[in-house]
């Protein structure tokens, strides 16, 4: 795959995990050999410790960790603003411009709040002033999902943890919503992607491994058999995502 097209993937986890799935990424030159075996260019991933134990100091250890790595990409994880977890969201905004970061991860369900506009609406609003996309992980709460995609349509939303089954609402937003884009490491639809592709357009498509949890193997045959054409592929495969981060807004 990496003969035809440049791949990126939006969607890997760094560091030590505290009950381990798949082989962890202990140090940037682990992950690195993965990508040099599979073709992978460059590849964005969030930290453990910022999903499972103090998502600021996760954030920042990723940052330092990763700081000098050309090809490696920290994705910070938030929190809504109201316990003072994070600084606030115009000062964590600069402090991620500083860091290097443009790719942001929210997991509503692990981390146990609403996305919902009382509760996250400052922070998607400063993340779409600045045009910063959201890697959004949900399993479920639609409704709030189509709030938040309404409520703030230049906020690039990407849905990732969407399973097989999703479709019946998924088409829906997609038809609705432009700022919605599907993360492909658990969009394990038969024929998902071409029909994504046909019916909505290639550019809502965001090529993501979910690895070392999930196999990077996997993800990158899902995409290399998906059918898409070579120009839908190219756009899926890095494409996509390259576009996204260069409207980010420093």
């Amino acid at each position: 795959m990496s003969e035809r097209f440049e791949t990126l993937d939006s969607c890997a986890v760094y560091g030590r995990p505290a009950v381990p799935t798949g082989r962890p990424y202990l140090t940037p030159g682990e992950l690195l050999a993965d990508m040099d075996r599979l073709g992978i260019a460059e590849t964005w991933c969030c930290d453990w410790r910022a999903l499972e134990a103090g998502a600021m100091e996760g954030n920042r250890l990723l940052a330092a960790e990763l700081a000098g790595q050309p090809r490696l990409h920290p994705v910070w994880t938030l929190l809504p603003p109201a316990t003072g977890e994070m600084p606030a969201p115009e000062r964590l905004l600069d402090e991620m411009a500083a860091a290097g970061v443009s790719l942001v991860r929210a997991e509503p369900e692990r981390h146990g709040y609403s996305p919902a506009e009382w509760c996250c609406g400052g922070l998607w609003a400063a993340l779409e002033r600045r045009r910063v996309p959201v890697m959004l992980v949900m399993t479920s709460g639609w409704d709030a999902l189509a709030a938040v995609l309404a409520g703030h349509p230049g906020l690039p939303v990407i849905l990732s943890g969407a399973g097989y089954r999703i479709d019946r609402v998924l088409y829906p937003l997609l038809d609705r919503h432009a700022n919605l884009y599907v993360e492909t490491s658990t969009y394990l639809v038969n024929e998902g992607l071409r029909t994504v592709a046909q019916r909505f357009g290639a550019a809502r498509l965001i090529f993501g491994s979910g690895s070392p949890g999930l196999c990077l193997e996997a993800a990158v045959g899902t995409l290399r058999f998906s059918g898409l054409g070579p120009d839908d592929a190219a756009a899926a495969a890095g494409g996509n995502l390259r576009g996204l981060l260069s409207g980010v807004r420093r």
